[in-house]
């Protein structure tokens, strides 16, 4: 009897033994490689099409200074001190959610985000967050902190069908992503925790409370951590009362100077005796509306 038991532990263990060895051996070949990291591919969360040689790929020395910091200050603002993770945040976290019941979501550090967004799907399995802790440290050995910034400011999801930060702005403010002032910076950095949600009013062009309130947090907090001065500051809070304010409408003086433009462009055409041309019949076929309707964040 004690042997037929033995016997039966002997071959538990063994079967133990090859199981961890096949599901290591998976978990080994899974794992993207260094050249893979660095190379071109297609996302798997997204399926945007990453690749650092791309037209559609914007080097960090041309994405605004400003997008680039207040990213950081609220995304991850350890990101230059930590190796990928927030020890202090994960077991925070951990002991709040076994207390309460309650595990909260986020607290990831953009090298985690970069993970998932690369190589990871939406699931959320505890095999999925232990793959994404082994992906999360091969970035980190493989990439600088430069290096993983950029990335991620090339295919991180800015609203409905929208990656990356070139792509946010010229969608939103029809400018490049090496333009971007502290206010647009403050209001992309402001919709990246749900992108889809606080984009959708984008096109109403009047501000809610939660994103008024969330962009003065960001420049408020841009100024007291240094990262822009005073006087970038007080631009930016003038450049906020008016963000994504409707147009006001033309008064008197406005008309009465619009009409008289048209007069003269109309009184110009009888005045052309070379036979040429005659140019535009009124002042609506010279003047380029590049202006677009605007959303801001839901609360």
């Amino acid at each position: 009897m004690i042997k037929k038991t033995a016997k039966t532990i002997l071959i538990c263990i063994a079967l133990s033994v090859v199981v961890l060895g096949i599901t290591a051996a998976w978990i080994y070949a899974w794992i993207p490689t260094p050249a893979e990291i660095k190379g071109c591919m297609t996302t798997k969360m997204f399926n945007v099409y990453l690749c650092p040689t791309s037209k559609d790929y914007v080097p960090l020395n041309k994405i605004s200074k400003y997008m680039q910091k207040t990213v950081i200050l609220t995304e991850d603002s350890g990101f230059y001190d930590h190796h990928g993770f927030e020890w202090g945040v994960i077991e925070k976290n951990a002991r709040e959610g076994w207390e309460t019941g309650n595990f909260k979501k986020g607290g990831s550090t953009l090298t985690q985000q970069l993970a998932k967004n690369m190589f990871l799907s939406k699931d959320r399995t505890f095999v999925r967050k232990g793959l994404e802790a082994l992906v999360t440290y091969r970035i980190e050995k493989t990439l600088n902190k430069k290096e993983i910034l950029e990335r991620y400011l090339n295919v991180v999801e800015f609203g409905q069908n929208i990656y990356g930060v070139k792509a946010a702005a010229q969608y939103y403010f029809k400018t490049s992503a090496g333009s971007l002032t502290v206010v647009q910076s403050a209001f992309l950095a402001m919709i990246l925790p749900n992108p889809i949600k606080y984009s959708t009013s984008y096109r109403q062009q009047e501000m809610t409370k939660f994103a008024r309130k969330r962009m003065d947090t960001i420049i408020g907090n841009m100024y007291r951590y240094h990262r822009i001065t005073e006087d970038e500051y007080h631009n930016a809070l003038i450049d906020l009362s008016s963000f994504l304010s409707p147009a006001p409408p033309p008064t008197t003086e406005d008309q009465d100077g619009r009409q008289s433009i048209e007069d003269e462009i109309n009184d110009s055409m009888f005045d052309n005796d070379d036979g040429g041309s005659q140019g535009p019949q009124s002042i609506d076929e010279i003047q380029i509306d590049s202006s677009e309707d605007l959303d801001t964040p839901t609360e």
